[in-house]
């Protein structure tokens, strides 16, 4: 029999709880021999055997509780499995009765279906990465006030979260104050101000995470293309060969290097790292950059593949349909430099050299895009030329999350 401990009424051995309280019901054993552990007074005692018994009850308890939770646990999940499963079904069935009164274009709605998981998905991966990079400007605090500068990193964080970015780097840069040294706080306020176009104060804090962390590659890489575009060459040049060494498969590093000697006329070191460039993002650009540079060395045949390889990625590329037109026009070929004008003019009306190049009859009167700067004539925006497609074309290989992991992975 076992005595319950509650109510002393007495249950048998296969009995969990009392059968006239309820209460669970806990093994207690008595000595067999009293005066072999010191005689009356040690009934009143309880001996180790009877202690463990407790402690193997109470965890048999509490193992019983966690089970009858994850049985609960399972159950719920069960629940909404079964309810998403339901839903997932009453939609279906509702879009397809929607699409039989043509209301509804199901390739249509599968895509956006998808477009918006890969958004959904895309924004995860960047609030993780951005709450990594809290977590490592925490890890290596040096100030006095550690509670102070976790209340202005959290602050700042929920700023950005509400889309209050402007207000939210206040915060970060009040967090900077507390610890000046900190080059991963001094590097999310650089980026940022890189991103929404603000290289003068961007340049301030990358200069300062360099001071701290000579081997930054992505901060080398935002300061050689800032350096590049406000006419400091050499500090470009030395900017983005650092990075270079640190990263030899780095598009930004070769991209913003073959602009650059474009621009001083060492054309055949800049075709070397703008054909790297291209290898590493074969994209229309890049072909069209490749082919640009191909004309200015005097090798209009690999220019001109370069630039159709260029048309066939993208063939409302307008600028690539008139390098084009210029080399037919060159070699005297009127009929297909003249399609490729037109259809550079029908694309970018806008642009005055079209109209004038569909009335040419011979190269000499025709130019081509100033694509490439001259350091003798302007040294800015010689890394992006000011032009929108080529400057994305950097910021996606600068600030695109993935590329920003694989950068800290390397790092």
């Amino acid at each position: 029999m076992i005595l319950c401990q509650q109510c002393t009424h007495p249950n048998s051995y296969d009995r969990d709880t009392c059968a006239q309280c309820g209460t669970k019901l806990m093994i207690v054993t008595g000595t067999r021999v009293a005066s072999a552990y010191g005689g009356v007074d040690s009934l009143l005692r309880p001996t180790i055997e009877e202690h463990l018994l407790e402690r193997i009850s109470e965890l048999e308890s509490s193992l019983q509780r966690a089970h009858d939770r994850l049985d609960m646990v399972f159950d719920l999940l069960q629940h909404q499995a079964a309810n998403g499963l339901y839903d997932h079904a009453m939609l279906k069935a509702l879009v397809e009765h929607i699409s039989e009164r043509g209301a509804v274009e199901n390739d249509k709605l599968e895509a956006l279906w998808q477009e918006t998981e890969a958004g959904e998905e895309k924004e995860n991966d960047r609030q993780k990465l951005f709450r990594g990079r809290l977590d490592r400007i925490l890890g290596i605090f040096g100030g006095d006030n550690l509670d102070l500068f976790a209340c202005l990193l959290d602050t700042g964080a929920g700023l950005f979260a509400e889309g209050n970015l402007k207000r939210g780097i206040r915060y970060f840069e009040k967090a900077l104050l507390l610890d000046p040294s900190n080059a991963q706080l001094a590097f999310l306020i650089g980026e940022h101000f890189f991103r929404f176009n603000k290289p003068a104060t961007a340049q301030i804090y990358l200069e300062r995470v360099i001071d701290r962390e000579p081997e930054n590659h992505l901060a080398l890489l935002m300061l050689g293309v800032i350096c590049g575009d406000e006419g400091d060459l050499n500090a470009a040049k030395i900017h983005l060969s650092r990075a270079l060494k640190i990263e030899k498969n780095s598009f930004t590093a070769h991209y913003g290097l073959g602009r650059i000697m474009v621009s001083e006329g060492n054309l055949r070191d800049a075709i070397r790292h703008l054909k790297r460039a291209l290898q590493l993002k074969p994209t229309p650009e890049m072909y069209y950059l490749v082919g640009r540079a191909y004309l200015e060395y005097g090798r209009a045949e690999i220019a001109a593949r370069h630039l159709r390889r260029c048309i066939e990625m993208d063939p409302r590329f307008d600028a690539a349909l008139y390098h084009l037109g210029l080399i037919y026009l060159r070699e005297e070929n009127l009929v297909l430099a003249h399609e490729h004008f037109r259809a550079a003019y029908e694309i970018n009306p806008r642009e005055s050299r079209y109209r004038v190049a569909l009335r040419a009859r011979k190269p000499g009167r025709l130019a081509p895009l100033p694509v490439f700067g001259r350091a003798a004539v302007s040294n800015r925006k010689v890394v992006t030329s000011g032009d929108v497609r080529f400057a994305e074309l950097l910021r996606s290989d600068l600030l695109d999350p993935q590329a920003v992991i694989e950068a800290k992975k390397r790092g």
